[in-house]
């Protein structure tokens, strides 16, 4: 398992910065809006209660738990379940450096939070990450990751807090190290035969199919020829890969082809044509609506944009105003 996470995790574009230290003494409630990327809470003293806006179902945040919506979907912070909330730009100031500062001063019990972004390749590009849930809970129950947790979250506020030459690159590549951490409980964490994402990767046929697929993309890969390398008939296989991937082989072979031209075209400044045939399209015509199909947008027009707009991951002032991540 520990290697199938190694190989999806390499073949991810991710992107970490610290966007805001929240400051909060009870009674506080705070509603984000919807986010332009995924958003990680690090409690580093108190606890809170955190939910989806459109959901029923409410966490407890301890200290030492992390929450991670990939997503950056709409959410609430408040310190008992009922409490009513205010829009996070109400309560939320901007310094030079662009660095939020979130505080209540309601004089009850103190909670203290680092916030951050973390920026995934295109949800629908990654067909592997589109499959995580809405929200990921790290819990700390046994104190166990305490202080690796602390630690990263320290060094990443330091870093902040200091402004030091360099210090956006450290809270970046400290941020990624963190997530690695909170994907990695993730699956530990997580119950036996459960679908998508957890269940390829824990089921060593499936997690070698997979593994084929990212390595060989331009292999045209059919269900038996993935089923003898998985040691499964291919019924079995078929089966067991929709029922825990979420898809055929196909549909997932399509999606990760389409992941690894947008790669390619972005970071390596690869034509189109040259994307296609890299990830085993034998015309430029076949790729492109594959392409648009998934994407929504032909792949000149994804190129020539991703050049210009590089990657760059978004200050506090554009997460405040931007909108919803397609899924």
């Amino acid at each position: 398992m520990a290697d199938a996470l190694t190989d999806i995790l390499k073949s991810v574009h991710m992107e970490g910065s610290v966007f805001s230290r929240a400051s909060l003494d009870a009674p506080f409630g705070v509603e984000s809006g919807d986010m332009a990327t995924g958003i990680f809470h690090a409690v580093v003293r108190g606890r809170a209660w955190v939910r989806l806006e459109e959901a029923e179902d409410l966490t407890e945040l301890a200290e030492g738990d992390i929450v991670l919506l990939p997503f950056g979907d709409n959410h609430l912070i408040t310190d008992t379940p009922t409490r009513p909330t205010r829009p996070i730009a109400d309560l939320t100031t901007t310094d030079e450096r662009g660095m939020g500062h979130l505080v209540v001063n309601g004089g009850g019990e103190h909670t203290s939070l680092v916030c951050g972004a973390v920026r995934f390749d295109h949800a629908i590009a990654h067909p592997v990450f589109s499959l995580l849930p809405r929200l990921i809970h790290v819990r700390n129950p046994d104190g166990s990751m305490l202080k690796v947790v602390q630690t990263l979250v320290r060094l990443i506020a330091d870093e902040v807090d200091q402004g030091k030459p360099g210090s956006e690159t450290v809270v970046a590549r400290l941020t990624d190290a963190l997530v690695v951490y909170m994907l990695r409980n993730y699956i530990d964490q997580s119950s036996p035969g459960e679908s998508g994402w957890i269940g390829s990767l824990r089921d060593p046929g499936i997690r070698e199919a997979l593994g084929l697929i990212h390595r060989n993309p331009e292999k045209n890969w059919t269900a038996r020829e993935l089923a003898n390398a998985s040691g499964m008939s291919r019924s079995v296989f078929f089966e067991k890969f929709r029922r825990l991937v979420g898809e055929t082989p196909n549909e997932y072979l399509t999606k990760w082809r389409i992941h690894v031209a947008c790669r390619l075209m972005r970071d390596q400044g690869h034509t189109v044509a040259s994307a296609a045939h890299h990830v085993g399209y034998s015309t430029e015509s076949a790729f492109s609506n594959a392409f648009v199909r998934l994407m929504d947008i032909r792949p000149g027009a994804y190129r020539k944009n991703a050049r210009l707009e590089g990657n760059s991951a978004p200050n506090s002032q554009e997460l405040s105003s931007a909108g919803t991540l397609s899924r």
